[in-house]
């Protein structure tokens, strides 16, 4: 008798168990368009507390099933978040079961290296783009500035690449990619500014990256810069958080400073000008910043874009500091002794189908929709 009563005892515990692995979300679009391959983004503790960074199976109300992520942000060994990506109708809903005991095992759609091409050259990839970043140490006389290079991919070529990308020569057509911005050129996407002037010349601060995650749904890079100088000579520790996602061509950065910058080295988000301009737009109303042309050299058009939240507005720039670039100044969120800024780095391609002169700034309109108005996600 007692040894049934174990066994039952067991067999109980076990489902409980089972049953704990499992979560049950529903995933809701509040925009009134279709928003293929959503980025669904919520914190660990709805899939309770057996949860453990990695990538899980889940299943979605119609069988298909789909990675699920769940990440370690700030390194504590505890997750922070889940990250899936969805294609969702406009205003629907989805149910998804994640299996926490079943591991993902389908493919990776975004990638990162801490070291690419040289060292120190960090690197980010989905099927549709990469991006390398200038950052501890640049080539020979071009000063780190922590600002993004583009390498576009034609769309026989998508999917992971950075190995067959790193002996190519970017400064001449190859059936890979081209990379938009002619490394050494002194073109840029996302460069931070404090003030009149970026904060970092040459061997300005102390460097460290760190891998924060690494697929399958979301790739991301950490950089902390500490004794990081401002032309107007303040001191800052800095931390930068740059994240892809599977099936789109954009970085979300998140920058933290420490102090906050104060009035006369207000933050702000650069991108450099095109030489032969076809699309400008700033919209403080859309929180839009970008610009696309023919840039010399480089095969097809060309653009660059941040995103930003509107209520983050504070004034537009141009910045000359040996190539212009527009610039758009943010005010901060956080605490007293630290501020927060976020926004979404684009680069377009005419060549890469995804977006031309004509469909950039709908592109463009529709990724700050999409940013502006998260998906929710509830049990």
């Amino acid at each position: 008798m007692r040894r049934l009563i174990g066994m039952v005892l067991c067999l109980a515990v076990a489902a409980g168990t089972a049953r704990a692995q499992k979560a049950t979300l529903t995933v809701t679009n509040p925009l009134d368009r279709a928003r293929p391959d959503a980025i669904c983004i919520g914190p660990a503790s709805l899939l309770g507390e057996h949860a453990r960074p990695g990538a899980y199976t889940g299943v979605t109300e119609t069988g298909e099933t789909v990675a699920v992520q769940v990440d370690d942000i700030d390194g504590t060994g505890t997750p922070d978040e889940f990250v899936m990506v969805l294609d969702l109708d406009a205003g629907a809903s989805r149910t998804i079961w994640v299996d926490l005991g079943r591991p993902w095992e389908g493919s990776s759609r975004v990638d990162v290296r801490t070291s690419w091409r040289w060292e120190g050259y960090a690197a980010l990839e989905t099927e549709l783009q990469a991006f390398g970043l200038y950052g501890i140490y640049a080539p020979l006389d071009f000063p780190p500035s922590l600002q993004w290079d583009l390498y576009g991919k034609r769309p026989e070529a998508r999917g992971l690449s950075l190995d067959a990308l790193e002996p190519v020569n970017y400064h001449e057509d190859n059936p890979v990619a081209v990379d938009y911005l002619l490394v050494g050129q002194s073109l840029g996407l996302g460069g931070p500014i404090l003030g009149k002037g970026r904060p970092c010349h040459g061997e300005n601060g102390s460097y460290v990256y760190r891998e924060i995650c690494d697929g399958p749904v979301r790739a991301g890079l950490e950089v902390v810069v500490t004794g990081w100088s401002t032309p107007s000579g303040g001191s800052h520790h800095a931390g930068m958080q740059y994240f892809v996602y599977a099936g789109h061509d954009f970085i979300d950065a998140g920058w933290t400073l420490m102090p906050p910058a104060g009035a006369g080295d207000n933050f702000g988000v650069g991108i450099r000008r095109i030489q032969h301009p076809e699309m400008f737009l700033s919209s403080d109303r859309e929180g839009i910043l970008a610009t696309m042309g023919q840039q010399e050299g480089i095969i097809g058009l060309t653009g660059l874009a941040v995103i930003f939240e509107p209520d983050r507005f504070l004034r537009w720039g141009v910045l000359s500091d040996g190539g212009d670039s527009y610039v758009v100044y943010l005010t901060p969120e956080g605490q007293e002794d630290r501020s927060f800024y976020r926004t979404r780095l684009v680069g377009l391609w005419s060549e890469s189908g995804i977006a031309t002169a004509e469909t950039s700034a709908e592109h463009l309109r529709d990724l700050a929709q999409r940013q502006h108005n998260p998906v929710t996600i509830t049990q």
